[in-house]
């Protein structure tokens, strides 16, 4: 689920098997349509929507008997693979021509219908003949489709699924009375929650996020030895690796980002976070390298901000130069390495590093908000000899988050 412009979005998945024979070749005529008009693109020169349809719906129309919407979305899936191409070349990657190879069909609302109560989705060929799949709803899916608030959008048949976007007007964001502010980790996130009570030093933990990836990483290594003589097999066993680990990992981050916006929700707090960019690669160590880019902090603070949206939460964007670094009483800054604890050479402020991080992104945020600032007042110096209490502590432990769905043994996903 994503947040486009001032509406939620929302894909939902459904497996379909096996793939209707006139499906296939319908998503093989639109692949066909769509490397088309790359092909046209290329050698005119185009590079707007409304240029490519004047040079080439008539043609195209002519050319292919389907149903005519699907011409403008073959347009724009064209569009969106050229502006990739034309970016890379601009960066002085190495790139070649743009070829769809995977079938693919995309349609908006106005060309199919799905029933939302049995799941009858019909897909037009052309004229009045149609391709008709019997969706399998689950719980989740009817949780969506049973709500008249989320609209249909755009569908998008791939090979074995069927995606369904939905839509709908986020709620405003409402007054808040507090901020939870939070330092990302490559096992945790830390930080401060000040709102109208006596502020407390919160902590939810992942850790088995980077073992799980360290276990994989393992694991297509193993493979990648075993199997080096044989390509297609081993393409084939490091893909599934890599969707385990993908699916094992999302989970807990799924629960994690699922408990801090309900506990923003019900406490009616903002959630400050820093807009993190991590430098790219350095050469002095590979294993720093790939623990700095296996570490899912984007994947973490993008479902944040898509739930934080759906609920009408408020997001504290602030800068995170020296957050670790900076003592939150007298504003001193450490140039050296900080270890665990963060200890001012000049006040003697002396703080776990990640919880002081979390006061100085609470500060930040404070100070971008007078009317904030002025409901949420503390001492730093109260803080110095509080307990962390993990945030899942706050919410009933009902509503953290499912279990993860193997046969692994269950495990704290989230706190201390």
């Amino acid at each position: 689920m994503v947040g486009s412009g001032s509406a939620v979005v929302r894909s939902l998945v459904f497996p379909i098997r096996p793939m209707p024979a006139r499906l296939a070749l319908l998503m093989a005529e639109f692949r066909l349509i769509v490397n088309e008009t790359i092909r046209i693109a290329l050698v005119q020169d185009i590079r707007s929507r409304y240029r490519l349809t004047k040079a080439a719906y008539s043609d195209l129309s002519r050319a292919h008997d389907i149903f005519k919407q699907y011409i403008p979305s073959a347009f724009e899936v064209a569009t969106s693979a050229l502006k990739n191409h034309r970016r890379r070349l601009r960066l002085g990657r190495t790139t070649s021509r743009p070829y769809l190879r995977r079938l693919l069909l995309k349609a908006e609302n106005q060309s199919y219908r799905l029933d939302r109560s049995t799941g009858r989705l019909r897909i037009p060929i052309r004229g009045r003949d149609y391709v008709f799949l019997d969706l399998q709803f689950s719980d989740w899916h009817r949780k969506f489709l049973s709500d008249s608030s989320w609209s249909l959008g755009s569908l998008t048949v791939l090979p074995g699924r069927v995606v369904i976007c939905v839509r709908k007007r986020p709620p405003k964001p409402y007054e808040k009375k507090g901020v939870l502010a939070l330092d990302t980790n490559e096992s945790s996130v830390d930080g401060i929650l000040a709102d109208e009570n006596e502020p407390r030093m919160v902590s939810a933990h992942f850790r088995e996020v980077p073992i799980i990836q360290r276990t994989h990483f393992s694991r297509r290594r193993r493979i990648g030895k075993k199997k080096a003589h044989d390509c297609r097999v081993s393409r084939r066993l490091l893909a599934r690796e890599g969707q385990r680990e993908r699916a094992r990992v999302q989970q807990r981050l799924h629960a994690l980002s699922s408990t801090l916006v309900k506990v923003a929700v019900d406490l009616r707090v903002a959630i400050a976070l820093e807009d993190l960019r991590v430098p790219g690669p350095s050469s002095s160590s590979r294993r720093l390298n790939r623990r700095l880019s296996s570490w899912p902090r984007s994947e973490l603070h993008r479902q944040i901000a898509y739930k934080a949206l759906a609920a009408g939460v408020p997001i504290i964007k602030v800068n995170p130069a020296w957050t670790s670094k900076t003592c939150p009483a007298c504003g001193a800054r450490r140039r050296d390495r900080v270890g665990q604890d963060f200890v001012c050479l000049v006040c003697d402020w002396e703080m776990d590093r990640q919880h002081n991080a979390g006061l100085n992104i609470l500060n930040t945020a404070l100070a971008s908000d007078e009317a904030l600032a002025r409901a949420v007042r503390f001492q730093p110096g109260a803080l110095r000899k509080d307990v962390v209490i993990p945030l899942y502590e706050l919410l009933r432990k009902d509503e953290v988050g499912r279990e993860e769905p193997s046969g692994d043994e269950p495990s704290s996903v989230l706190g201390g």
